[in-house]
């Protein structure tokens, strides 16, 4: 069991932990039905600040998951707006059940669909206005998803390395993934899940080293990685956690390890973070 806590300390940077118990003054908190790989079971918490609100949802899948997808996110656009926090810095989204598929497509281009609609309806410009996000997979059926959302924008960042998300080729879906590479806001840059593509293909199929290392240069194109205060790395098989964890040994001061299905059947790992620019 995967678990996130909100704790309230105003800071500046808004940078994330990961501790080994929850703090006794958490403000929220969200436990995630997924595996934590490596020796101790962590703990993510986040600060709270004035200017940022966080939260989640947790719904059961009782409609098709794109007309789900659709209504949640249109459900929590109104309410950021309405709390006067509009501005999503950076969504985690998991989807039950990932890489099934239904009715002729994947169950994430299926949630993917959702997404892109909401965002539309809602008034969203995909090159200006979309959150730094990730979208891995859960045991089930059914949506998990937690934001961070603030008064002011972020600024959205694209990787020169990679075709922007919402850009893709119809043959990863009939509506573009909607989030973009990065979001910096004030001092803190929240790198977006990533994986080894490159353009817009995957690379290295098979090769979890090579994926690896290449995921790395997506993600040190956007910031160097020695600036990284906090990382999580989706790993999809559990027998490659001892390989990854042993190569990012010394690249991050912290890291996380979750096992979890990646939004492409030939990815194996994918990794977020937060850095202080």
């Amino acid at each position: 069991m995967c678990a996130v806590r909100m704790n309230p300390v105003s800071v500046m940077n808004f940078l994330p932990r990961y501790a080994r118990s929850a703090p006794d003054d958490a403000l929220a908190a969200v436990s995630l039905p997924l595996r934590q790989l490596g020796p101790e079971p962590l703990i993510e918490v986040w600060p709270q600040s004035d200017d940022v609100i966080f939260g989640y949802v947790t719904l059961e899948e009782t409609k098709p998951l794109e007309e789900l997808t659709r209504e949640v996110y249109a459900r929590l656009i109104r309410e950021v707006r309405a709390s006067g926090h509009p501005y999503f810095l950076r969504i985690w989204n998991h989807v039950g059940s990932l890489n099934e598929h239904e009715r002729g497509l994947e169950r994430y281009q299926w949630f993917c669909a959702g997404r892109h609609d909401a965002f539309i309806d809602a008034g969203y410009h995909h090159d200006v206005d979309l959150p730094a996000a990730s979208c891995v997979g859960m045991p089930g059926r059914g949506l998990v998803l937690y934001y961070l959302a603030s008064r002011e924008p972020g600024v959205q960042i694209e990787n020169p390395r990679q075709v922007s998300a919402y850009h893709y080729p119809r043959q990863y879906g009939p509506k573009s993934p909607s989030f973009s590479r990065a979001t910096s806001w004030r001092d803190t840059l929240f790198v977006a899940g990533t994986s080894s593509v490159v353009g817009h293909e995957t690379v290295h199929a098979g090769d979890v080293v090579a994926q690896l290392d290449e995921t790395l240069r997506n993600i040190e194109t956007l910031v160097p990685l020695e600036r990284i205060v906090a990382a999580k790395t989706y790993v999809r098989n559990a027998r490659d956690y001892d390989v990854i964890a042993k190569r990012l040994e010394h690249v991050f001061v912290s890291n996380l390890f979750v096992e979890a299905d990646i939004c492409r059947p030939d990815l194996l790992l994918e990794i977020e973070a937060v850095a202080h620019r």
